[in-house]
């Protein structure tokens, strides 16, 4: 006898343990896990403070560290931006997966690890699970694995990175100030270094190219160029990635079937940032009662989505003038209205401010080239 499912989540990364965590804090319980191997290797940060949705009280995680201030370096200038009541915030996801998949199993939820997932097909009104030796019925299924088909069409671009927490020789980390964007000089790609420093000899940093085109061997030779400028003692841990940065992503392909992660929204587009995204994403499933709940797509913001468009189309066409773009918006704009944006909970008088401050030929340009691409 097939065993039976209401939902069915598809991978236990931070979308489908977020979303499992969602449903069991709404009292649904009759759902199944899937997760073929866990990979605890990512760094997940955010912005936290006033206003903002409450990640760290809703999943009730705890913080490796968080940032007072944030810098932006722009040819050797550096700018410090002093976040008032907000904070920069990181997580290591080795921490934060273990502690919601901890929920979910002492919940009783039944977990299928291991387990490869020879197909998935529509019979009737509920979807089969075909695995190794048995199948499963599922009414609805939250599909989280990533497909490696990156969007190309304008202006989408992909985020490459490579990271490496290490330590320092040296106390040099100033461990009140996490720099966001630490840029190169290209005509090609955006290219910035990122560190979080966790204390004065202690930090991650990582070589991160917002590009079309996805080459490791170029973003690793310049890391382990950067990285020597730290007088490194020894190299704790490395991790990399590919993020989709498209205003494009993959539309629910059925009414019982959604596809979650970076492939169905999860990242913010001109950034890349996806805690958040997910978090609210998760909050927002409509559930009536035990019996009666509809799964839900990440919803689109049309005004961010149309901004996300025209900073990527700037970035693609014209990425020489990343740095000077991202020095006015980080500087000029008001921190609190730039905080709002990058968490997808903009006010409209965010989207005036920063319509307001960043230049306008480079936007327009961008803005024409959307349509002339």
């Amino acid at each position: 006898m097939k065993q039976k499912f209401d939902i069915g989540i598809i991978g236990a990364g931070l979308s489908g343990l977020t979303l499992a965590n969602s449903l069991l804090s709404k009292k649904i319980n009759n759902f199944i896990l899937f997760e073929k191997a866990f990979k605890n290797d990512k760094t997940y940060s955010f912005w936290s403070g006033p206003g903002l949705f409450d990640i760290k009280k809703k999943l009730n995680i705890r913080i490796k560290k968080e940032w007072s201030q944030i810098e932006v370096k722009v040819k050797g200038k550096s700018y410090i931006i002093d976040l008032g009541h907000y904070r920069y915030a990181c997580y290591e996801s080795k921490l934060v997966l273990q502690e919601l998949y901890k929920r979910v199993v002492t919940k009783g939820i039944k977990v299928e690890r291991g387990s490869l997932i020879k197909h998935i097909k529509k019979i009737n009104d509920n979807w089969e699970i075909n695995l190794d030796r048995k199948k499963i019925l599922l009414k609805n299924v939250a599909d989280s694995r990533p497909n490696n088909k990156f969007e190309d069409k304008y202006p989408s671009l992909k985020q490459v990175f490579i990271g490496s927490e290490i330590i320092s020789n040296e106390k040099i980390f100033n461990e009140n100030t996490a720099t966001l964007m630490d840029f190169f000089e290209s005509k090609k790609n955006v290219i910035f270094t990122y560190v979080l420093p966790f204390s004065k000899t202690r930090a991650l940093v990582e070589t991160t190219f917002f590009s079309h085109e996805i080459n490791f061997k170029e973003v690793d030779a310049l890391h382990k160029k950067t990285l020597k400028n730290f007088n490194i003692k020894e190299i704790l841990r490395t991790e990399k990635a590919v993020l989709p940065m498209s205003p494009y992503f993959e539309e629910r392909a059925d009414n019982q079937y959604f596809k979650i992660g970076n492939f169905g929204g999860a990242s913010r587009p001109a950034s890349g940032y996806a805690f958040t995204r997910i978090a609210l994403w998760a909050n927002q499933i409509d559930i009536k009662n035990q019996f009666t709940y509809k799964l839900i797509n990440h919803k689109k913001n049309y005004l961010t989505n149309w901004l996300d468009k025209i900073f990527l189309s700037v970035l693609r066409s014209n990425p020489k003038e990343a740095p000077k773009i991202f020095q006015i918006f980080f500087t000029k704009v008001p921190i609190a209205s730039v905080i709002r944006f990058l968490s997808d909970q903009a006010r409209l008088i965010d989207y005036l401010a920063i319509v307001l401050k960043l230049p306008k030929i480079i936007m327009l340009r961008g803005l024409l080239n959307l349509y002339v691409k």
